[in-house]
């Protein structure tokens, strides 16, 4: 890459890191929200309780028990598909992001391999396609871990979702089966 490129490059990742930076302030905030809300919703539910228990009246404190319950698991179902969501936004964000930036690298070091070839001895080029090959190695494992992360938060959101007591279908790419050696 020439200087000139190269302090282009810096300057684009410096603004899409302080985009980043308010991205992640902003998921914080609309967390921080969520949480101020369930927050506020439990004091409520505490003071029904407390003067309920102050009235002696243990059918009443059952009944606000139960439907608090019932609720919170409203809530909770709500809570976490916007919370994923916003996590899942901000994920794929980074991901494309970091691969935008291995991309350029790794056409960084293609155009250096280039030049180098020409001034390199018997071998060179070998030398070359071997870094290439790791460099696209490296390409494809990135995007295959990009592709393990989301299946496992897909089998954790589905555990979460079983253990709540929740039934979702939960979008699932069409993966590739490879088939086992005999």
């Amino acid at each position: 890459m020439k200087k000139i490129d190269m302090h282009e490059w810096n300057k684009q990742k410096a603004e899409e890191l302080f985009s980043l930076s308010h991205q992640l302030l902003d998921t914080a905030k609309q967390l921080g929200e969520y949480h101020a809300e369930e927050l506020r919703i439990h004091v409520t539910h505490a003071m029904d309780l407390a003067k309920s228990a102050a009235q002696n009246d243990l059918k009443q404190l059952d009944e606000l028990q139960k439907s608090a319950a019932v609720e919170a698991r409203k809530r909770m179902v709500v809570y976490h598909k916007k919370a994923k969501t916003l996590l899942n936004n901000l994920s794929n964000d980074v991901a494309d992001k970091a691969e935008k930036h291995l991309d350029k690298a790794r056409d960084s070091l293609s155009d250096w391999l280039d030049d180098a070839e020409q001034k390199m001895p018997i071998g060179g080029d070998k030398l070359a396609k071997v870094v290439r090959d790791i460099s696209d190695a490296g390409t494809k494992a990135f995007k295959e871990g990009r592709k393990l992360v989301n299946n496992a938060i897909d089998n954790a959101d589905q555990a979460i979702h079983q253990i709540a007591g929740t039934d979702v279908a939960v979008e699932k790419p069409a993966t590739k089966r490879v088939a086992a050696k005999k």
